[in-house]
């Protein structure tokens, strides 16, 4: 009986470490900053696919939000995703960059931000 008490054990546990994780989905930390380092505040950041005039389309997909005073914007999706960000001050592209966000399985309570930065000229 003893023999079989150990491997049982760590078979036990080895499940219980995978039961603990799920899926959670990603979220997207924007951060506007002009060339001295400081936060851009009421930047426009819009997000979009890249290609996705040729289908239909989440609406959720297609966003903008204004960064706040610290010059952050933040989005959360439900799936993985591929996406292009613009950065807009009074009107003007100044700064695009693309980002592929992914559902990942992860213990409870950990997050899946993933955070960027957009330098612009202003």
């Amino acid at each position: 009986m003893k023999k079989y008490t150990l491997p049982l054990l760590i078979i036990f546990l080895s499940s219980m470490g995978v039961a603990c994780k799920k899926e959670v989905s990603p979220e997207l930390e924007i951060t506007v900053l002009d060339n001295g380092g400081s936060a851009v505040r009421q930047a426009v950041v819009i997000t979009s696919v890249p290609g996705s005039n040729q289908g239909i389309i989440n609406p959720q997909v297609l966003d903008s939000v204004v960064t706040d005073n610290f010059g952050k914007a933040f989005f959360k999706y439900d799936n993985t995703i591929l996406l292009r960000v613009d950065a807009r001050y009074n009107g003007v592209l100044l700064d695009s960059l693309y980002v592929l966000l992914e559902t990942k399985r992860l213990r409870r309570g950990d997050d899946n931000i993933y955070e960027r930065t957009m330098q612009i000229d202003i």
